[in-house]
């Protein structure tokens, strides 16, 4: 399952959040939306970098996979 991890659809989603919470009277600080957007790209970005590079042991197979192929 594939989930949003650009920058703009994580600032809709804290916005849409947001807003369903100011409907029913629970207003939050720019400042607030800002900060949960800033710690959500920080997880995402560590996630993605943990998943993109040959950092764990299934990536170090994969990655002598490839050059044992010479496809690196």
């Amino acid at each position: 399952m594939k989930y949003p991890t650009d920058k703009a659809s994580i600032a809709r989603i804290v916005a849409l959040v947001a807003s369903i919470l100011a409907y029913f009277g629970m207003n939050f600080p720019e400042d607030t939306q800002e900060y949960v957007v800033g710690a959500v790209m920080l997880v995402l970005t560590i996630y993605a970098a943990w998943k993109n590079n040959y950092l764990s042991s299934k990536g170090k197979k994969q990655q002598k996979v490839l050059k044992d192929n010479k496809l690196d």
